[in-house]
């Protein structure tokens, strides 16, 4: 393993985090230097950091500097000019551990794509820097015009985009075929390193490869749960903090799958501190949100029950009891509490028939839910008098919180009329 000094942010999770990164892209961290804020204008560290920096590579033996943050071009150049060593920042970090865990095809080709747009993005600024002298990580770019190389990236990058494209094709083609099989979907979302791979085999009775190292799984892998002959479940790449959206858009065709589940479990590794838990949750659920998964699609799974005492499940059922999102707590590793998981999938996923009859009067208090009705449940409508008929075939859960919400309004609407 090469040898790099870690330079993070000071509070615990991202030291953790930044290491666990770097050891898995194969560097061992001889020195961590930590600073509230790394975006400074030149080196993106103050001029004491830089010098401690300075210190600790002329002490020991070091190869490489990580930088956990996103660095501007100009940043590494600077940096590396007064260090002499080559500045892997937090980007350049994910996208190596992205190519040492490909193995499909695809992700090649997505990590490939990702890489690309990591450099059309710095391109102008590295051939007009490193025309100025070479400095170490700003080789070989001597005999390229600008506009030569920027060209020669967009070409590159039309070209692997295309490819993915007929792969999100295939991928068309296979949800269309379980539909008309009648097969439910379920995905495997979050941060990664919680756990879903362990889950998923569990689930499923496979036995894939598990490892607390980041981002051990790079593919979508679909199989059957086990007793459930109608309901798929995949596993999919897991999140992490600060993700550039470009690195989300190149992997769209394996991240699609979630969009199009009709259910995503967001698995939680509940053993860590409250504060990870809590920043790790909202990373995830704000990258379903981009991908624009509807939140009643979403049940919380708080993976390893057994690494937790009755004080810390408390704990997290407080923060969590006012989210209005479903959730649930469960072993991997001994399979406790999967058996309550597995009912609420069949509660989440079973269809029910149901008929409602609504005053009309109150129609505008719940014309929202109404529309989102219609968006994940089939709905017949038909006017009758003073009433809306409603004939609805969905999800239990999804059923339930309309009727939650009608009774709601037909509660405020009485209230109203007798006062």
């Amino acid at each position: 393993m090469e040898k790099a000094v870690l330079v993070t942010y000071p509070e615990p999770y991202c030291i953790k985090e930044a290491v666990a990164l770097a050891n898995t892209a194969g560097y061992e961290i001889v020195e961590i230097i930590t600073q509230k804020y790394l975006l400074r204008s030149k080196y993106g560290l103050g001029a004491g950091k830089l010098n401690e920096l300075l210190k600790i590579i002329k002490d020991k033996k070091v190869d490489k500097i990580i930088f956990d943050e996103s660095l501007k071009t100009a940043q590494a150049y600077n940096l590396a000019k007064v260090l002499k060593k080559e500045v892997i920042d937090r980007e350049k970090l994910i996208l190596q551990i992205f190519n040492r865990r490909a193995s499909t095809l695809e992700a090649k080709l997505q990590i490939k794509l990702a890489e690309l747009r990591y450099e059309l993005m710095r391109a102008r600024e590295k051939v007009k820097l490193e025309k100025m002298g070479e400095q170490p990580g700003f080789y070989g770019l001597g005999e390229y015009e600008v506009d030569v190389y920027v060209n020669k990236i967009k070409r590159e990058i039309n070209f692997l985009t295309k490819k993915l494209e007929d792969i999100k094709r295939q991928r068309a083609i296979q949800r269309k075929g379980r539909k008309e099989k009648g097969l439910l979907m379920i995905s495997l979302a979050g941060y990664t390193g919680a756990g879903k791979t362990s889950l998923f085999n569990y689930l499923t009775g496979e036995s894939f490869y598990v490892s607390d190292q980041i981002f051990s799984t790079l593919k979508t892998t679909t199989r059957k749960i086990l007793n459930e002959k109608s309901i798929l479940i995949s596993d999919t790449v897991g999140f992490i903090r600060k993700i550039p959206p470009y690195m989300i858009e190149a992997f769209k065709s394996t991240l699609e799958e979630l969009k199009f589940a009709d259910l995503i479990l967001l698995v939680i590794d509940s053993s860590e501190a409250i504060e990870e838990i809590q920043m790790k949750f909202n990373t995830s659920y704000n990258i379903l949100l981009d991908l624009e998964i509807d939140p009643l699609n979403i049940v919380i799974v708080f993976n390893k029950l057994d690494l937790m005492s009755e004080e810390k499940i408390e704990k997290i059922k407080k923060l969590f009891n006012n989210k209005g999102i479903e959730y649930t707590f469960v072993s991997a590793k001994t399979g406790v509490g999967i058996n309550m998981l597995v009912e609420k999938i069949k509660n989440k996923l079973l269809e029910e028939e149901k008929t409602y009859f609504l005053d009309l009067r109150i129609l505008p208090r719940i014309s929202n839910e109404i529309d989102l009705l219609k968006k994940v449940c089939e709905v017949k409508v038909e006017k009758l008098g003073e009433q809306l008929k409603l004939e609805v075939k969905g999800g239990k859960t999804i059923l339930r919180r309309f009727e939650n919400q009608l009774e709601y309004a037909r509660g405020n609407f009485c209230v109203k009329n007798r006062a």
